[in-house]
C-alpha cells in the first residue's frame, strides 16, 4: 500500500486547521443592523475607503461627487451607480445583464451576504469607479469587509499549522540531493529543434510591435489601450504567473529583444558559422568587445529596475511612455551588440532578466548535464565555445558548471552544440535549488521581494491619499513624487536590506556560527525568494481578472478609433470571479511562506552539527518572513 508523501499530508493539516478556524470564526456572528453610509467620490478614489459591517446587515448607501462624474461599481452584489456632481439622485444599472432599465434613485440599499452557502465563504470585495475620470482612474477603489471575516480566520489557521509544522518537522527538512528527472525524449528534441524557438520569437515580436504600435498611436486611455493591457495585465501575469514557475527564465527562450543583435554578431539564425576568434558566436559586423569585468554583476539591472519600479505608474496610465520604454529596450540591445560580444545586455544590463533572474532557481525545468565526468573530461568545451550545431553559448558558460539557474538564458544553443548529448533539460520539485548568492544578487532578491509589497500597497489597496504621491500625470504632485521616489529607493536599497542584516547580525550571535554574518545574510536572501515569488502573483491576479472584459473590447478596437472587428468592442464590463481574488491572493502567500520556511530548513545544509543550532541560525529571518506574511495577509484579506 502506498502512502502519500509529507508534503500532501502537510496540506492537508494546512487545510483541515484553515477550515477549523474558519468555522470558530462564524460563532463570532453579531446580529444584522442598518447601517447608513454615505459614499464621497473623487479622483481617484471614494470615502469611506472601507466600509466593515456584519453579515446580514442593511447597508443604507448614499453617494456624492466632489469633480467629475463617477461610479459605485460592485459587481458581486449586482451593482453599478452612476454618480454625477450636480445631481444627488443615481443611476442604478445591472451589471448581470444591461438590458434591464436602470433604477433612478437617491438610495441604494443592499444586503450584506452573497446568497446560499457562498455567505460563508466570501467576506472581502472591492467596489470600483466604472467611469473613466482621468489617467489613474483604474486605481479608484475602496473595499467591503464583511464580519466575521471567514478569509481572515482561514489564513490565520493556516499559517499557525504552516509554522507548527515548519518547527516540527525542522529536523527532516535537510533534505538529501534530489535524483535527476529529466524530460521525455520527445520533449528534448522539441527543445533541440531550432523551429519551435523561432516560432515563438516572431510570435512575441510581433506582439511587442502590436503593443508599441497600440500605445503610441492608440487612444490615451490606459485602461483601453490595448498595448497597455497586453504588456502590464496578460504578459505580466503570464510572466510570473506561470512561465516563470514553470521554466525560470524560459522567457528568455523566446524573447525577441535580442533577436537583431544576435543577427548581426552571428548573420544568421539557423547555420553556425565559425567566428575569427575560433568560437561560432562573433562571425560578421561589430566590434565585440569583452564586457568590462568590473560590471560583471547585478548593480547596474537593479538601478535600471528600481528607475522603471519608480516611474511604474507614468508609464501604466500614459500609453505613449510606455510605447517609447519598449521601443527603447529593442533598439539598446541591438546597438550593445555591435560593441560588446555576446548577449551582453541580456547579461548584464536587461531589466526584465532583473525580475526573472532571481526567481529562476524556483522554476520546475532548467538545463542540466546527465553526467559531470563526462563534462569535465570535455577538452573543447563545445557548450561554450560552440561548433557547427550549436553557436557559443551567449552567456559565456559551461552547461557542466551552472549552479545558479540565474546565469543561465536558457538559449538551448548547448543542447545543440553538446557532441556527447550529455546537455539536456531537466524537471526538479518547484523552489528546490539552493543557492547562497553574490552580494549583488542578494541585494536584487531584496529588491524584487521589497518592490512587490510597495506595489500591493500602492495599486491595490484603498488609500487614495497614497497613490496621490506617485501622481504627476494630471495633479503634478512633484514635491509629493519625489518624497515618494527618495522613500522607495532608500526602504528598498538601504532599510530592508540592513533589517536583514541586522538578522542575519542576530542569527550569528546567538547560534554561535563559525560563518560569517556576510554569508548567513546573502543565505536569507535567497530564502525570501519563494514568499517573494507568491507575493508578486498575489500583485498581477486582479490585474488580469479585472481587465478581462477591456483586453477582449481592446481587441475589437485596437486604437481605440471606433472598430468592432471581433464584436466585443462594446462588451459591458465583468470581473472574472472577483469573489475569488482575495482567497487566491491569501492562498499564494500561504504557499510562499511554506515554500519558504521549508528551504531555511535546507538553507545551511551540513554548516551546523546541531539542528537546535542550526534552527536558532534561521530563526530571526524566519519570523521575518511570518511577519511580512501575516501583515500580507490582513491586507488582502481585512
Amino acid at each position: 500500500m502506498k502512502f502519500p508523501d509529507r508534503s500532501f499530508l502537510k496540506i492537508v493539516v494546512v487545510l483541515i486547521s484553515g477550515i477549523i478556524f474558519s468555522l470558530i470564526g462564524q460563532f463570532f456572528t453579531k446580529a444584522p443592523v442598518d447601517r447608513y453610509i454615505h459614499i464621497r467620490n473623487f479622483r481617484y478614489g471614494k470615502d469611506p475607503w472601507v466600509i466593515r459591517c456584519n453579515r446580514g446587515d442593511r447597508l443604507h448607501l448614499t453617494f456624492s461627487s466632489e469633480d467629475t462624474g463617477h461610479s459605485f461599481f460592485l459587481e458581486e452584489f449586482n451593482i453599478d451607480a452612476k454618480i454625477e456632481p450636480s445631481s444627488d439622485e443615481v443611476v442604478v444599472f445591472n451589471p448581470r445583464d444591461p438590458s434591464i432599465p436602470p433604477v433612478y434613485t437617491k438610495e441604494v440599499v443592499i444586503t450584506a451576504e452573497l446568497p446560499g452557502i457562498k455567505k460563508y465563504f466570501f467576506s472581502r470585495f472591492n467596489y470600483r469607479c466604472h467611469v473613466w475620470c482621468g489617467p489613474m482612474h483604474a486605481f479608484e477603489q475602496g473595499k467591503l469587509i464583511i464580519m466575521p471575516d471567514t478569509l481572515l480566520w482561514f489564513g490565520a489557521g493556516s499559517m499557525l499549522a504552516i509554522i507548527i509544522l515548519w518547527l516540527i518537522s525542522f529536523s527532516t527538512s535537510l533534505s538529501k540531493e534530489a535524483e535527476q528527472v529529466y524530460l521525455p525524449p520527445w520533449a528534448e528534441k522539441l527543445f533541440k529543434s531550432r523551429w519551435p524557438q523561432i516560432i515563438f520569437m516572431l510570435i512575441a515580436l510581433f506582439m511587442i510591435t502590436l503593443v508599441v504600435t497600440t500605445t503610441i498611436l492608440g487612444t490615451k486611455v490606459s485602461g483601453r489601450n490595448l498595448g497597455v493591457l497586453l504588456m502590464w495585465s496578460v504578459w505580466l501575469f503570464l510572466l510570473i504567473t506561470f512561465l516563470t514557475p514553470l521554466g525560470g527564465r524560459i522567457w528568455c527562450t523566446i524573447c525577441p529583444l535580442p533577436l537583431f543583435g544576435d543577427l548581426i554578431q552571428r548573420g544568421s539564425l539557423f547555420a553556425p558559422l565559425k567566428g575569427k576568434r575560433g568560437n561560432y558566436n562573433s562571425s560578421f559586423f561589430g566590434f565585440f568587445r569583452k564586457w568590462p569585468a568590473k560590471l560583471e554583476n547585478n548593480w547596474i539591472r537593479l538601478f535600471l529596475f528600481m528607475l522603471l519600479a519608480t516611474f511604474s505608474t507614468t508609464l501604466v496610465a500614459i500609453p505613449r511612455i510606455s510605447g517609447f520604454a519598449i521601443l527603447l529596450l529593442i533598439i539598446l540591445p541591438t546597438l550593445m551588440s555591435v560593441f560588446w560580444e555576446l548577449r551582453s545586455f541580456c547579461r548584464y544590463v536587461c531589466p526584465v532578466h532583473a525580475f526573472v533572474g532571481p526567481f529562476s532557481g524556483l522554476g520546475l525545468i532548467h538545463i542540466t548535464t546527465r553526467s559531470k565526468e563526462v563534462c569535465a573530461a570535455c577538452k573543447p568545451e563545445y557548450c561554450r565555445n560552440g561548433n557547427s550545431l550549436g553557436w557559443a553559448c551567449p552567456y559565456g558558460l559551461n552547461a557542466g558548471e551552472i549552479k545558479d539557474s540565474a546565469d543561465c538564458g536558457m538559449c538551448l544553443e548547448c543542447l545543440r552544440s553538446c557532441s556527447f548529448n550529455n546537455v539536456t533539460v531537466g524537471r526538479r520539485g518547484f523552489a528546490s535549488q539552493q543557492v547562497i548568492p553574490a552580494t549583488s544578487t542578494g541585494w536584487l532578491n531584496i529588491a524584487i521581494f521589497s518592490i512587490a509589497v510597495v506595489y500591493s500597497v500602492l495599486y491595490l489597496g484603498p488609500w487614495p491619499a497614497v497613490r496621490d504621491w506617485v501622481n504627476i500625470i494630471d495633479k503634478q504632485n512633484w514635491a509629493y513624487f519625489g518624497l515618494y521616489s527618495l522613500s522607495l529607493w532608500v526602504l528598498v536599497l538601504i532599510l530592508v536590506p540592513g533589517l536583514i542584516y541586522l538578522l542575519a547580525l542576530l542569527g550569528k550571535k546567538i547560534s554561535r556560527a563559525s560563518v560569517s554574518t556576510e554569508h548567513i545574510f546573502r543565505g536569507y536572501t535567497s530564502s525570501i525568494l519563494p514568499l517573494g515569488l507568491m507575493l508578486w502573483i498575489a500583485f498581477v491576479i486582479p490585474m488580469l481578472f479585472v481587465n478581462v472584459t477591456f483586453i477582449s473590447q481592446s481587441f475589437s478596437d485596437p486604437f481605440g478609433w471606433g472598430w468592432d472587428f471581433f464584436g466585443t468592442a462594446n462588451t459591458p464590463w465583468h470581473q472574472f470571479l472577483p469573489e475569488f481574488i482575495p482567497w487566491l491572493q491569501v492562498i499564494f502567500l500561504l504557499s510562499g511562506l511554506f515554500l519558504s520556511l521549508r528551504n531555511l530548513g535546507r538553507l545551511f545544509q551540513g554548516e551546523e552539527q546541531s539542528l537546535q543550532k542550526a534552527l536558532i541560525k534561521v530563526l530571526p529571518v524566519a519570523i521575518f518572513l511570518i511577519a511580512v506574511t501575516a501583515s500580507m495577509i490582513f491586507f488582502f484579506a481585512a
